[in-house]
């Protein structure tokens, strides 16, 4: 379901022109798409924790009432909430572990796509004697390789730390942490497309200036 639901527009659009983003922009889009992914998963795994923590708190609470309680009637009441908070309780920590499994494979698995994305901007960037225009038609060589600067700066564990943070702020109702030395938070894909479009017709624009 996430797979299907992590597709990009241009995804989309691929399939239905039968065209291939340039090398560049196939790079950022994957790292964008693996790090949404990474955010699916750890947003996933914060709200599973989490719900069990209210749970734990809801019982514990159930719990000091009934303690505290001189109706019978209440404390009835009371011993039934925590007999049914109990049981649906037990219920998510049995499939806790199979959940938190499957989040780290999809994690693990975006990792690796961020990494090999990574590995081929590396590689032009090594490569001086790669032609830009077979890397990306808009962009200078210089360009090109400042554009891949940029998507090198976090490493897919900085990601995966970024999201990580971000879900917990979420779910905490507290303020996102800020991206660190860039624009956009890695884990909100879009800013990478966005950007790369703006970057190219920016570029466009002064190649080809207006009569």
């Amino acid at each position: 379901m996430w797979n299907t639901a992590a597709r990009s527009q241009t995804e989309i659009r691929e399939a239905e022109s039968g065209e291939a983003p340039f090398p560049l922009q196939a790079a950022l889009e994957e790292i964008g798409r693996a790090a949404r992914d990474i955010a699916f998963a750890e947003t996933a795994d914060v709200i599973a924790l989490g719900r069990i923590r209210l749970l734990r708190d809801m019982i514990n609470a159930c719990h000091d009432e009934a303690e505290r309680a001189e109706d019978l009637h209440v404390t009835l009441e009371l011993v039934a909430a925590i007999d049914g908070l109990s049981a649906e309780l037990a219920s998510f920590e049995d499939t806790l572990p199979l959940e938190r499994a499957f989040r780290a494979d999809q994690r693990d698995q975006a990792l690796e796509r961020i990494a090999a994305a990574q590995a081929g901007l590396r590689a032009f960037i090594a490569n001086a004697s790669q032609r830009a225009d077979l890397f990306e038609p808009m962009l200078s060589r210089a360009e090109a390789v400042e554009l891949a600067v940029t998507a090198l700066a976090r490493s897919p564990e900085d990601i995966a730390t970024a999201a990580r943070a971000e879900a917990e702020a979420r779910f905490a109702e507290n303020p996102l942490p800020l991206a660190k030395a860039s624009g956009y938070t890695l884990s909100q894909p879009e800013g990478w497309t966005a950007w790369l479009a703006a970057r190219i017709a920016e570029r466009a624009g002064r190649a080809f200036p207006e009569i």
